[in-house]
């Protein structure tokens, strides 16, 4: 089952709202008090079910007087939740929409709508559709039902563990010892061995499972699973360690980053087993929310984890929903399923909330300034947003960017790098500082290979292996180790380097200089120079040797 919107009018914060939404990766953002919390509730309203823990503890419960937008004096405040469901993989759920359809279901997917509506006067009423067709009061009433009671949603706040309520002692098992007889402690002992390898077996496909979504992280982790003993209705609670093969502990010992990760993890396996569990003619795939996943993690493992579950999602055809505060989080191969929630203002008081029209090259932008990211430290990344391929080449500027082209199309036979890999230019070496911006940038491809000028070797390099990159794996510097050569120019034909010095004096005299900024500006017409001469030449492959070791060393990072 799959959202594809949420309306609701005169309904807290959202008084004329409506957002759709895509099938997989979704990302809800904003600052506090945004709207998040009420589009949340209105999917908590129709879908959620008291079924055991993997699902919220309570009901929603709205009424006018306590939810109706406050500064409106609209009679009537409603909410409404559309949902796509498939033939597959909603089996159930779709023979029963078939039963009340006013025509046969004969596509895969039925689009199903429900709106709830409060009238200032107490009254309250609830109508449906089923693609398209209105149905009667009845037919609404049992197809709320039904999705309430069908376990189609999975929600995790990540700042309340809420296995805590079902489980003994919030969240740490009990122990009653009492004094038995030798041979009672050995019955005992052998019964418990007997039970916790039954157990074991039984929960192995568990293990391997979520030892696969663990496998995805930098941090490697295995899970352990062992029995609490008996749990509430069908499910049976195990106790979560994890191992890196040198401590082997429970996870509630680990910090509270990986616990909340892995516990996100446990939730996403979970709906994986809900589907898989029943038969096909039974089956039901449900929606997961998770709240704040950033939690206690740090920026670079934001970016990784924000990464992995937009892979999860698509690769299990699973719809996550994740509210978040952090724009590591953001869906970086489908910014159109980024949502932005802003408040209006008016005369310095907070009103209606709407969602900002983020798209284009930039899109990530407003996210960056709404979330409290200076917009700068992202508009040399710029290009990025924009682009979709899945390897790339990093290179500093333009000119390096021209210098690989012209290669690839003059010198084919020595540019040793896949067609499909993508040349992008990320705006000079102090983006390369921050490690958490480039860290979820590096998380938006497949495959990236970093270059950067030889001469900002000793600042860069330490950043880059601070987040677990390797040189000439998976960056490299450009140029030769002497001065003057320590950038791309010095891969050049001597020739270009003789005729430019040559030719252009006065700029070379202006390298020199005591002022900064005419120093500069000769370097860099110094520098479009150098691409001119190297353009308008024809070479040997004797005279690229330079170029062709650089070349061929990328070339094989994407092997």
């Amino acid at each position: 089952m799959k959202i594809t919107a949420i309306r609701a009018s005169n309904f807290r914060t959202l008084e004329d709202f409506s957002v759709e939404f895509r099938p997989t990766y979704c990302a809800l953002s904003g600052r506090n008090n945004a709207g998040k919390s009420a589009v949340v509730s209105i999917i908590q309203f129709f879908l959620n079910s008291d079924d055991g823990f993997r699902y919220l503890p309570f009901q929603e419960r709205f009424s006018y007087s306590a939810d109706a937008t406050q500064w409106s004096n609209a009679e009537k405040m409603s909410i409404c939740i559309e949902i796509d469901i498939n033939k597959h993989d909603d089996s159930e759920l779709f023979f029963f929409i078939d039963k009340f359809s006013a025509k046969k279901l004969t596509d895969d997917d039925v689009i199903v709508s429900l709106t709830q509506s409060y009238s200032k006067d107490g009254a309250e009423s609830l109508s449906c559709s089923i693609d398209g067709i209105s149905g009667d009061i009845q037919t609404a009433s049992e197809i709320l039902k039904k999705l309430k009671t069908s376990g189609n949603l999975i929600v995790h706040n990540s700042t309340q563990n809420n296995r805590e309520i079902f489980y003994s002692g919030g969240g740490y098992p009990e122990v009653l010892e009492t004094n038995f007889s030798s041979d009672d402690r050995k019955r005992i002992n052998e019964a418990q061995t007997r039970f916790q390898n039954t157990v074991k077996r039984a929960a192995r496909q568990h293990k391997e499972e979520l030892d696969k979504l663990l496998g995805r992280l930098n941090d490697k982790f295995q899970v352990e699973l062992s029995s609490l003993g008996a749990g509430p209705s069908s499910k049976f609670p195990l106790e979560v360690k994890l191992t890196d093969k040198r401590v082997d502990i429970s996870l509630k010992s680990w910090g509270a980053g990986t616990q909340n990760r892995t516990r996100i993890l446990i939730s996403v396996l979970e709906a994986i087993r809900m589907r898989s569990a029943v038969s096909a003619q039974n089956r039901t795939t449900p929606v997961f929310i998770v709240e704040e996943p950033e939690s206690f993690l740090h920026p670079s493992a934001q970016a990784e984890f924000g990464q992995m579950l937009n892979e999860l999602a698509q690769e299990l055809d699973l719809q996550i929903i994740a509210t978040t505060h952090s724009p590591y989080m953001l869906n970086q191969s489908d910014p159109g399923a980024n949502y932005l929630l802003e408040r209006r203002h008016f005369r310095g008081s907070p009103k209606e909330t709407g969602l900002v029209a983020t798209g284009g090259a930039d899109w990530m932008l407003p996210f960056a300034e709404n979330l409290g990211i200076v917009p700068k430290e992202f508009s040399s990344w710029s290009k990025l947003f924009g682009t979709h391929a899945g390897k790339v080449i990093l290179v500093e500027g333009e000119i390096d960017k021209d210098y690989f082209l012209q290669i690839k199309n003059v010198y084919p036979d020595i540019y040793a790098i896949p067609d499909e890999v993508e040349i992008v230019t990320y705006g000079g070496k102090d983006s390369l500082k921050n490690t958490s911006i480039l860290q979820f940038m590096i998380n938006k491809f497949n495959r990236v290979f970093i270059t950067y000028d030889l001469d900002a070797a000793s600042e860069v390099t330490r950043a880059l292996e601070r987040i677990g990159l390797k040189e000439d794996v998976d960056f490299c510097g450009i140029g030769l180790p002497t001065p003057g050569s320590d950038c791309i120019e010095g891969l050049v034909p001597a020739v270009i380097k003789k005729k430019v010095f040559s030719e252009h004096f006065d700029l070379v005299t202006l390298l020199g200089s005591q002022d900064a900024s005419a120093r500069k500006s000769a370097k860099n017409r110094i520098k479009s120079e150098f691409l001119a001469e190297f353009k308008n030449g024809i070479f040997e492959n004797k005279d690229l040797t330079g170029f062709k070791s650089l070349l061929t060393k990328i070339g094989k990072a994407f092997k």
